[in-house]
């Protein structure tokens, strides 16, 4: 069983964990004098970049950013755990953001937030990063993850832990896969504020959509590759297929002042990516200072996060019932596995989150997880219509298991003459490697299994990268594996 941390310094009794990562804890605590509610960030072990952090929140405080998470205060002292103590860990406290990360409600948008919603909530981000910038500080890892929510919804920036004051003569790979910058995969010197500009780019397309543009911003990402090539519109034609009825394509007007902002902030060269005031004064952003101080505007944003809440808090109830020994995920008792949140084995979906992708199967009876993984991971190895057009990784430890797609190569396993030159000119090397990765690839699918506390199992569905049509054609061939072994 876990230990539990009572409190720190005796200054803040510790409520509950929110978080965990490689170097640090971060709990729920209560001040002990004044009975208010703040997280407590607690590093496991000395670490340099700790200071550098501490010194990039000294000088945000003094900003006074709404939309930033301000420090409250720091220090190195006890922390108990239970009848010992823990000496000399390094702590920070910092304002509580009630309503958890972004990434846990922009999926309950399919189709992103209404466009007005989606321009006023980029532009609050967007003032929180520009006081950052101003200060000469880049955060290098702008992320959904990393934008919190207040109790009014308003987006607060934290998590400075890969920030940097010399933000103009960067080296080493910093940031998360999906929103990093190509630059951040080299090997070489970089402009950390463009690199955020591009992370900004992929955060804006979440909004805006309810989906991620890309896998990973580099020369062998499917997706990516076109913007490299500025094939732009060989991905909008696929994306807008894919995405049909989506309501935003709809106003042609709006839509193409948006690919345009985007297709700026996300170029392959840093060079060409706009400031932030740049943005600002975009054609997309028009208005959107005055859009800001619409009461009416703001109450309707509010109602939208609300409307979403209970589907998000019963997701993260699921999530943190999560037993890391056994390697299960409890669901909570009283959820009706009948109910309109399940998948039936015929594949009719009765719930569905589109451009996120998820399926959930009830299986009755009594199995062995390990060996049912196993077996599924085999049938679906050995299919047919999957044989050699798949790979599969898997691990009985955690019962799950990726599952990457391929697609049929074509003849010519060599890029077009013409992309290829384009290649050339942007210094990227060709490969036999690239030009399969670009040709071939198709999506990725995640299959994990969960225990049920009301009897059986049931096994999840997720798309992790590649099309919501790719990624159900293949679920239609699956399901039928999933009943032969049942």
């Amino acid at each position: 069983m876990e230990d539990v941390w009572e409190n720190i310094d005796k200054k803040y009794d510790i409520i509950e964990r929110k978080g965990y990562g490689a170097s640090s804890v971060v709990y729920l605590v209560k001040d002990s004098t004044t009975k208010k509610i703040y997280a407590a960030k607690i590093l496991k072990k000395q670490d340099k970049m700790f200071d550098d952090e501490i010194e990039i929140l000294n000088t945000l405080k003094k900003e006074h950013n709404p939309y930033i998470l301000n420090l409250i205060s720091k220090g190195t002292g006890n922390v108990t755990l239970k009848d010992k103590f823990l000496k000399e860990k390094q702590y920070i406290i910092l304002e509580y953001a009630s309503k958890g990360s972004l990434f846990n409600y922009i999926h309950e948008f399919p189709q992103g937030l209404k466009k007005e919603h989606a321009k006023v909530f980029f532009y609050k981000i967007l003032q929180g990063v520009l006081c950052c910038h101003n200060q000469g500080i880049c955060h290098r890892d702008l992320k959904l993850d990393n934008i919190l929510l207040d109790e009014n919804y308003n987006p607060k920036i934290a998590d400075f832990g890969f920030a940097s004051l010399n933000s103009k003569n960067l080296k080493g790979g910093k940031g998360t896969s999906g929103y990093a910058a190509p630059e951040n995969y080299k090997n070489i010197i970089y402009n950390g504020l463009k690199a955020d500009i591009f992370s900004l780019g992929v955060i804006l397309f979440n909004l805006y959509t309810g989906t991620a543009p890309f896998q990973e911003a580099l020369k062998n990402d499917k997706t990516f590759i076109y913007f490299i090539l500025g094939k732009c519109e060989i991905f909008w034609e696929k994306f807008t297929k894919a995405e049909k009825g989506h309501e935003k394509f709809k106003d042609l007007k709006d839509f193409e002042k948006f690919k345009d902002l985007f297709h700026k902030k996300i170029s392959f060269n840093p060079k060409d990516r706009p400031t932030i005031t740049e943005i600002l004064e975009s054609e997309w952003m028009k208005g959107v200072k005055d859009l800001n101080k619409d009461q009416k505007l703001e109450e309707e944003i509010i109602e939208e996060f609300l409307r979403v809440e209970p589907k998000v808090n019963e997701v993260l109830k699921l999530q943190s019932s999560k037993n890391t020994t056994s390697a299960t995920l409890n669901f909570d008792k009283g959820v009706d596995h009948n109910s309109k949140d399940y998948f039936d084995l015929s594949l009719k979906p009765k719930y569905a989150k589109t451009g996120l992708g998820i399926n959930f199967i009830k299986i009755e009876g009594d199995l062995y997880p390990a060996i049912f993984m196993n077996n599924l991971a085999n049938k679906i190895d050995q299919e047919e219509e999957l044989k050699d057009k798949c790979k599969i990784n898997i691990s009985n430890k955690t019962l799950k298991f990726n599952i990457t797609f391929y697609a049929e190569l074509e003849d010519e396993k060599e890029l077009p003459k013409e992309l290829q030159e384009k290649l050339d000119k942007l210094g990227i090397e060709n490969s036999e490697e690239l030009n399969v990765n670009i040709l071939k690839k198709d999506c990725i699918m995640q299959c994990q299994l969960y225990q049920s506390l009301n009897g059986g199992h049931i096994l999840k569905f997720s798309k992790k990268c590649g099309y919501l049509e790719d990624y159900y054609n293949k679920l239609k061939i699956i399901i039928p594996l999933v009943k032969k072994i049942v």
